[in-house]
């Protein structure tokens, strides 16, 4: 008695195999599958209304520190939980990786336990049924068999007429009685099974792309070279910009960019070739896009003149534009002057000038532009001998004084850039490009010499004590995407199964006829994976048949 109720009593093991079989079942449940695309498309909603940290920042605490201070003044105290949570790098988490990968197996799982009930439907379809099921089906035509066409010869004609319409056809005969079996794109069962190995392909493509793949911005000016991978690369490799081309329109608006690159590895050519933006170059894998152009450059180059060692050889990206006048000087006859934008050496307040000397009147005169309360450029005159008679000219007006007529036809912005390292005796730099009434360009340098503006023509050197300082001339900039997607080729493959997946499902439904031909009366009944397949079909056949329904049943048509 001990012993029963101490083996009553006894917790039965979970037996290994019902533990994988609860496991199977439960990735194969479509439930599972709906709840992780639903999980997954919360969290993409989160990465979309949460500001989400950029992806060059996220190797860098500093930086990320930084980013969540600024958030701090949105999120408040609750800043810091959201992070540690990964509501700030969403498709970055573990989690969501997780649901990914989860989402996968399952879909896989799926697949595979539905596959051999369908492919055994497919391959070895249900020929014959019992007669209950003409009486029962949702989907039946009974009409007359034409006495013309009675017994043998009517099944004849309706397998003529099903082979016909790219049925494959199947009879038994059991006395007066022919049964039929008619069955068109069984093969089209498949197509859900090429939908779903086309979303494994998807998921795959984005996992072998996270893992093995690469993206790097570069913003190189012509002539120079940058390295593909910031650090020490066993495939390092350095990109070159020939030649930076920006095509505009007569509205301002780009029409094309491209860009002439040479690639170096190991210190020789690998290749060379025209990047455009939807026309990469590749090589080894990688692709070069054209992402950006910059056209607003200038490569400034300083050398010791005893030595000759270069001290300084940049090319700047002119970022910045500063305020100018564009203005008209004439004299009493009306004679031209000056007609000239004026680059402005001083900033004053909210004014910035120069001091230029008009010719053939040997008169100096501070010219430069400030902005009202209104927003309105207006040009500011000072002759310097006598400060007090200064004026504003309004934008797109003039004024008479001294014998001179000052027209200001607007405020240009001059590319520029304040920068530091250029030699001299500042810290600090200003550089402005400008252009003469004749188109040369020409740079401007403030800063590096006791303060003073150096004006730089293309390849004309001038030294100032024991350095030279040469413009070398205008430079355009390139931005080059190099991109690494080893997923790329999964991506397109999961496209065109999905495609023709769905083609197949819409528009190549599977249709089975069953058909019970006796002389007193014919019954078709069927199934079909479409609605209105079967009712469309079964017309089109008692029409050729020439007979008229008798007892007719359209009903919820599916798949059993």
């Amino acid at each position: 008695m001990a012993r029963a109720e101490t083996a009553r009593g006894r917790v039965q093991p979970v037996r290994n195999h019902e533990l994988l079989l609860w496991l199977w079942r439960l990735l194969s449940s479509a439930q599972l599958a709906v709840a992780l695309i639903g999980f997954l498309a919360l969290a993409g909603l989160l990465a979309v209304v949460l500001p989400q940290i950029p992806v060059p920042l996220r190797d860098s605490p500093a930086a990320v520190g930084a980013w969540l201070e600024v958030q701090r003044g949105k999120f408040g105290p609750f800043t810091e939980p959201m992070h540690w949570v990964g509501l700030f790098t969403v498709v970055a988490t573990w989690w969501f990786l997780a649901a990914l990968g989860l989402l996968a197996v399952s879909i896989c799982v799926y697949t595979a336990d539905r596959f051999l009930a369908v492919w055994r439907n497919v391959t070895r379809p249900r020929e014959l049924v019992p007669d209950s099921f003409f009486e029962r089906a949702a989907n039946r035509v009974a009409f007359v068999t034409p006495r013309a066409a009675a017994g043998e010869d009517a099944s004849a004609r309706l397998q003529a007429l099903l082979r016909r319409r790219r049925f494959r056809v199947r009879t038994l005969a059991e006395a007066e009685t022919t049964y039929l079996f008619a069955d068109r794109f069984a093969w089209a069962q498949m197509g859900s099974f090429v939908t779903h190995l086309a979303l494994v392909l998807f998921l795959a493509g984005g996992l072998v792309t996270r893992l093995g793949g690469y993206t790097n911005a570069l913003f190189i000016a012509e002539g120079t070279a940058s390295p593909v991978f910031p650090v020490s690369h066993p495939e390092q490799m350095q990109v070159e910009v020939v030649d930076a081309v920006g095509v505009f329109g007569e509205s301002g608006a780009a029409l094309d960019y491209r860009s002439e690159l040479v690639i170096y590895q190991g210190g020789r050519e690998v290749a060379r070739g025209v990047a455009t933006v939807n026309g990469p170059l590749s090589y080894g894998g990688y692709r070069f896009h054209q992402a950006g152009y910059f056209g607003e450059g200038a490569a400034l180059r300083v050398r010791d003149v005893g030595t000759g060692n270069a001290l300084y050889r940049e090319t700047l990206a002119l970022e910045e534009l500063v305020p100018a006048p564009a203005i008209t000087v004439r004299g009493d006859a009306g004679a031209l002057l000056v007609d000239d934008v004026i680059v402005p050496t001083d900033f004053i307040g909210e004014a910035s000038g120069t001091l230029i000397t008009v010719p053939g009147s040997g008169r100096q005169f501070w010219v430069g532009v400030t902005q009202d309360e209104e927003e309105v450029w207006n040009l500011v005159v000072y002759e310097r001998e006598d400060a007090e008679a200064g004026f504003l000219v309004p934008a797109g007006e003039s004024h008479t004084a001294g014998g001179l007529t000052w027209t200001f036809a607007q405020a240009t912005g001059l590319p520029s850039i304040v920068t530091s390292g250029i030699p001299g005796d500042g810290d600090r730099a200003v550089v402005v490009l400008s252009e003469t009434p004749e188109g040369t360009p020409y740079l401007t340098v403030l800063g590096p010499v006791d303060g003073r503006a150096l004006t730089l023509y293309p390849d004309q050197p001038v030294q100032i004590g024991d350095r030279e300082y040469l413009f070398e001339g205008r430079r355009e900039f390139a931005g080059i995407e190099v991109r690494r997607d080893p997923g790329a080729n999964f991506i397109w493959v999961a496209a065109g199964l999905l495609l023709i997946g769905l083609l197949i499902t819409f528009y190549i439904p599977r249709l089975r006829l069953w058909a019970r031909v006796r002389p007193q009366g014919t019954v078709v009944a069927g199934l079909a994976e479409r609605s209105g397949v079967f009712q469309s079909e079964v017309e089109r056949l008692m029409e050729e048949l020439g007979v008229t329904t008798v007892e007719g049943k359209q009903g919820a048509e599916g798949d059993a």
